[in-house]
């Protein structure tokens, strides 16, 4: 599988976080220039987009586009400020356990509850693959076939939302996959969310601050209490009971006959030691799981 990272070139500190992974997991990748929203102009920000998201939506449709120069059927496309756990590898080395249909297949967890579909086993003993019906916002690690990336390449010339939106929120106007799949639990995450590496300068987002650099939309006026009659209180009420009503039997419907359900999508835990040391987290051996301290060994062994 062709492994493709996202790297912006004034940050080489980046670059060796993500590398020194993908080493010790004997993981070969591409680096693919990220388009730097600060010293290119790609566009005005709207009240939904800011320059530097639309740059960096830009720099994924590129690492699409050198995907579809390989001859390869599926490409893992990675951030460079993402954490990778050792059990990753058997997502990347194994393609043909793809699941059959879908067009992206979420490695990356940002820790948040997802509506999931019925999941089936997937890669090692714990490990799921869910199809995907809800937002679970995040780039930094995700597998795509072939035929999406012509079809996207196609179809998505202009960005109107951050890249995430686009692809993983089903709700937007803009969403684009026909089938999203999830990981469960993840076997990526964003070094921002690995609460002892939050002090790290690799898990500083440069996208953070620019998020809020965007058009303000208006706020709106203040509300002028309606005086309603009678007979229009009770329509409210019932239109409220209407819609509760609804709500409930959709909530049923969706459990118990398509089977879907909203569930936590956890990080599958062990950080490299590479990774480990990068980000200086005091007591990590703890928390490495046995296939992460013999990596350890065999580096000290070397």
């Amino acid at each position: 599988m062709l492994v493709l990272l996202i790297n912006l070139a004034r940050r080489p500190d980046r670059l060796a976080f993500v590398r020194n992974q993908l080493d010790a997991l004997e993981i070969a990748f591409e680096r693919i220039d990220a388009i730097d929203g600060k010293a290119v102009n790609v566009g005005p920000g709207t009240d939904l987009i800011s320059p530097v998201e639309r740059a960096c939506a830009l720099s994924h449709r590129a690492a699409w586009t050198r995907f579809l120069e390989t001859d390869e059927s599926h490409c893992l496309i990675l951030e460079d400020d993402v954490l990778i756990s050792p059990q990753a590898r058997w997502f990347i080395e194994d393609p043909p356990g793809f699941p059959k249909g879908a067009e992206i297949l979420r490695l990356e967890t940002r820790l948040q509850l997802s509506l999931l579909g019925s999941g089936r086993r997937c890669g090692p003993p714990g490990f799921k693959v869910h199809p995907l019906f809800s937002r679970h916002h995040g780039c930094a690690a995700y597998i795509i076939t072939r035929a999406f990336a012509e079809r996207a390449l196609r179809d998505l010339t202009v960005f109107v939302e951050p890249v995430d939106e686009v692809l993983f929120e089903v709700k937007s106007p803009n969403y684009y996959p026909n089938v999203s799949y999830q990981v469960r639990p993840g076997v990526c995450l964003q070094a921002e969310l690995y609460e002892p590496a939050q002090s790290a300068a690799v898990s500083r987002s440069d996208l953070e601050m620019d998020r809020r650099v965007r058009f303000p939309r208006h706020e709106p006026g203040p509300r002028i209490k309606v005086q309603r009659s009678f007979l229009k209180k009770c329509l409210r009420e019932v239109a409220r009971w209407w819609r509760r009503s609804k709500a409930k039997v959709e909530f049923l419907y969706a459990r118990f006959i398509v089977r879907r359900a909203w569930r936590d999508v956890p990080f599958a835990g062990g950080i490299l030691p590479v990774a480990a040391a990068t980000l200086s987290v005091s007591g990590s051996e703890q928390a490495l799981q046995p296939e992460v301290q013999a990596l350890r060994l065999l580096a000290t062994d070397g």
